[in-house]
């Protein structure tokens, strides 16, 4: 669920700030096109081995969608290390090789992505003060 949530968060971001902050919203528009990628990715990988991916929609429901940056960089922030550890201890329970590498690229990508969101709140933060 958390790269779902993901991908509507950012896009919200994206919404909301195209007007008043074109570069932040940019990036914004970035990380859901990262989120919504590994949604597919799972949602195939899910299908191929006979299952039926269950998207439930109500916990992004439930989702703060704030207006103002400091408290949405904090959410992503928070989501993003959230994807980091789950994509970890799948990583450490799976024994598919190819999964495996899945997996792992999508860490590596979470990683950069939390990297860029750290650099966007240092950035806020600056401007702020």
């Amino acid at each position: 669920h958390s790269d779902l949530t993901s991908f509507l968060l950012f896009k919200y971001e994206y919404i909301l700030f195209s007007k008043t902050d074109n570069s932040f919203a940019l990036n914004m528009n970035k990380l859901s096109s990262d989120s919504l990628s590994h949604l597919e990715i799972i949602g195939k990988i899910i299908s191929l081995l006979g299952e039926d991916p269950d998207l439930k929609i109500n916990d992004i429901l439930n989702q703060n969608f704030a207006k103002d940056k400091t408290t949405l960089l904090e959410i992503n922030i928070r989501l993003t290390k959230e994807k980091i550890i789950l994509y970890t201890e799948n990583l450490n329970r799976i024994n598919d090789f190819y999964i495996k590498e899945i997996l792992s690229k999508f860490i590596e990508e979470e990683r950069k992505n939390l990297k860029i969101l750290e650099i966007l709140q240092l950035k806020n933060k600056i401007t702020k003060i």
